[in-house]
């Protein structure tokens, strides 16, 4: 009985034993893949399972082992003040130089980094652009357009789709014309240095999709890492020294470090939109002014420095060019002839519309900017706004001062000298005679004496000269004396008797 039960003992345990063997060839069977199916690869850094491996980075291009070195730094917005002086920095480069861009940047204005990217895809000497530590946006634009990327630790390159600010100063998504236009703008730039253009396309557009590195739906922004691992950057520093190093340069013993010029920094000031608009205000209103009371010359001064200004600093950031200044001087012509000689309407608003042409091509860059893009991105509205409520400023502010000018004591003075200069060169009409008789008699200004206007004189009206200054229209008058052609009054105070019977 005994040996029987050890028997089935040892049954049992190579039973067990049995089981645990076929459940761990199952296990084994199960994990591996059916006849003719190739093995899953390993997910990457970056993508999902199943998407392909980043190429890692890019071949370095040669560079340059002599020759001058130039470092700019770009920090900040990408505004239109800079974009001058890197074209100027660009052409001073020769064969053999190194140019090396310093950027720390969230963006900023795409005709300004359209600017600096047409510059640099025309360099003539290897440009290096170091991320240190974010090129974001138009940032991310100019970076493209370099022959070599370097990023810092932790540096970050993308989301460069453009977005307009609205009503409250938050971010809105452009027209789907402009995220076009971009994508091919970035795709080009990544294209011509080299690179893969639906990497570029999809900082651009959500809807592009770069299989294992960005999935649709999202704007991709890549870290230093991502950019070298798909061959978006070549090379990383952390430093200056290890930047060089990285090269293959030994560190220079000289490097220059150019920096904007005065008219540059005064162009970038100049350009502001705020300061555009009070430019164009004021400068509109010292004309008017000039052309209502002529003589004093500096109403008209004010005013033309004012143009100057604005014009010199749209022209240094190449918005302005001659065109725009003489369609400018064409229009002022116009309008100073139809307040000169009025009457003919046409030369007015021709020149209103010359005038009001001149400013919105100066505050748009239209030769890299098509119109509909501009358009739909905001920028051609903002700039007809700005014409328009500065020219409406203008006109309100002339009307007011025609009005309270002559209440006003320096007003007064300001109509009545240029009035009395205007009557020295004229003189009295020739031909025409005041009779001695209208000598002391009494009258109504029919018209305001700034001195000279008319008065009604028994019943009829008379061209008439202050004698002690400006007359306001309905006021009491006394002739005193005839002179030439008109007669000379004197402003009198009403008695009681008129007064209450006023």
């Amino acid at each position: 009985m005994t040996g029987l039960l050890r028997l089935l003992e040892q049954a049992a345990r190579r039973a067990r034993r049995a089981a645990s063997l076929l459940a761990l060839l199952a296990t084994i069977a199960l994990c591996l893949p059916a006849r003719g199916e190739a093995a899953a690869p390993a997910a990457v850094p970056g993508g999902a399972a199943g998407a392909p491996a980043p190429p890692g980075p890019r071949p370095l291009p040669p560079i340059p082992g002599a020759g001058k070195v130039t470092v700019v730094a770009i920090s900040g917005t990408i505004d239109l003040g800079l974009s001058p002086f890197l074209e100027r920095v660009v052409a001073a480069q020769q064969e053999g130089d190194l140019l090396v861009l310093d950027i720390s940047t969230l963006g900023g204005r795409i005709d300004a980094a359209l600017a600096i990217r047409d510059a640099l895809l025309r360099a003539r000497v290897r440009t290096v652009c170091w991320v240190n530590p974010r090129a974001i946006s138009a940032g991310a634009l100019i970076s493209l357009a370099c022959d070599v990327i370097a990023v810092a630790p932790g540096a970050t390159l993308g989301a460069a789709t453009p977005v307009q600010i609205g009503e409250g100063g938050e971010m809105k998504p452009v027209a789907e014309k402009v995220v076009s236009y971009m994508r091919k703008e970035m795709r080009a730039t990544a294209e011509a240095k080299g690179r893969r253009g639906d990497i570029a396309e999809a900082m651009v557009d959500a809807d592009v999709e770069v299989p294992g590195l960005d999935e649709k739906g999202k704007l991709l922004t890549l870290d230093g890492a991502q950019a070298l691992a798909w061959g978006v950057a070549e090379v990383q520093a952390g430093s200056e020294a290890d930047l060089f190093g990285a090269l293959g340069r030994p560190q220079p013993a000289e490097i220059l470090r150019p920096r904007p010029s005065f008219a540059e920094e005064l162009a970038r000031f100049l350009s502001d939109p705020t300061l555009s608009g009070i430019l164009m205000t004021l400068g509109m209103l010292g004309i008017l002014l000039e052309l209502y009371a002529p003589g004093h010359g500096v109403p008209l001064a004010v005013g033309l420095s004012c143009l100057a200004l604005f014009f010199f600093g749209h022209h240094v950031v190449k918005l302005a060019g001659w065109e725009e200044l003489a369609l400018f001087a064409v229009g002022a012509i116009l309008i100073a002839v139809e307040i000169l000689v009025p009457g003919h309407i046409v030369p007015g608003v021709a020149g209103a519309a010359c005038v009001a042409s001149a400013l919105l091509l100066s505050l748009l860059d239209l030769e890299r900017v098509p119109v509909d893009v501009a358009w739909h991105a905001g920028w051609l509205p903002r700039a007809l706004a700005s014409v328009c409520g500065s020219l409406a400023a203008t006109a309100a502010l002339a009307v007011g001062a025609a009005r309270v000018a002559p209440r006003t004591r320096f007003g007064r003075r300001f109509v009545l000298d240029a009035a009395i200069r205007g009557v020295a060169v004229r003189g009295p009409p020739e031909g025409s005679a005041a009779p001695a008789s209208l000598v002391e008699r009494l009258g109504t200004a029919a018209t305001d004496l700034r001195p000279s206007g008319k008065v009604a004189l028994d019943g009829r009206r008379v061209e008439a000269l202050s004698e002690l200054g400006y007359v306001e229209a309905g006021a009491r008058v006394r002739v005193i004396r005839a002179e030439g052609g008109r007669v000379v009054v004197r402003a009198i105070a009403r008695s009681a008797d008129e007064e209450r019977g006023a």
